[in-house]
């Protein structure tokens, strides 16, 4: 049985967090714990989430939410400001930092760039952890994981969903390791490779598959579901 995971999705409602350049992290925090969290439950792990939705959620209902959750981890999603490029994780002073080099093990390999300080930890003046998702999380382990800056070197970058949905997949390949669980990876099927209809979805240049005409390539993608891999879509060639 893998152990259970919680993830908290930065800032939302009345707090955007960081924002610059055309990116919005409370958007893109949700769209990171969202993803991680159904990705996760294609693989039978057990997910839950702080937030589902653009509410509001103060400190003390967030950190009660991560203590309550039964979780042995918190993933605490967040993209970066201040200028800069690269991804970072912090995790507490009572962590030994394994969990977190997994996560950047997984984005040096799939080529996304990383903080020259990329795990670490924050103290306070007291001595304890400086970052509340730390220190009142209770025995849930908690890491903060920053993306990207939004007001970057790779600020366009980010705001391409495919760019973004990269990074959270190698958080979710980590986990797999992390629970020694095969990962099922996406698989990128070109309407070109299969026998269907084209239907143009409004003014983009994507396509989405409607009305197969062949058995052959139904069965394909209904096999492959079955296995809990999800079917990612591509334009044509």
């Amino acid at each position: 049985m893998t152990d259970k995971y919680i993830q908290d999705p930065g800032h939302g409602g009345t707090d955007p967090g960081a924002c610059a350049k055309g990116n919005i992290e409370k958007n893109y925090t949700l769209e990171a714990a969202t993803y991680v969290n159904k990705r996760l439950a294609t693989h039978g792990i057990t997910s839950d989430m702080t937030r589902t939705s653009d509410i509001t959620l103060d400190e003390t209902p967030r950190v009660n939410k991560v203590k309550s959750s039964g979780a042995k981890q918190c993933l605490s999603h967040h993209f970066n400001a201040g200028g800069g490029e690269g991804m970072e994780l912090i995790h507490s002073i009572y962590s030994d930092g394994k969990f977190e080099k997994l996560i950047a093990d997984e984005f040096k390999n799939a080529g996304f760039p990383l903080r020259p300080r990329t795990i670490f930890t924050r103290k306070g003046s007291n001595g304890q952890d400086y970052y509340y998702m730390h220190r009142r999380t209770g025995a849930v382990s908690t890491t903060i994981i920053e993306y990207e800056f939004v007001d970057g070197d790779n600020a366009e970058k980010i705001k391409s969903k495919s760019y973004r949905e990269g990074m959270y997949e190698c958080v979710v390949r980590a986990i797999c390791k992390q629970e020694n669980v095969t990962h099922k990876p996406l698989i990128s099927i070109k309407k070109s490779q299969l026998n269907v209809d084209k239907i143009p979805e409004k003014s983009s240049n994507t396509y989405r598959l409607a009305k197969f005409v062949d058995t052959q390539s139904l069965e394909l993608i209904n096999n492959l579901k079955k296995e809990g891999y999800q079917i990612l879509e591509v334009p044509s060639e």
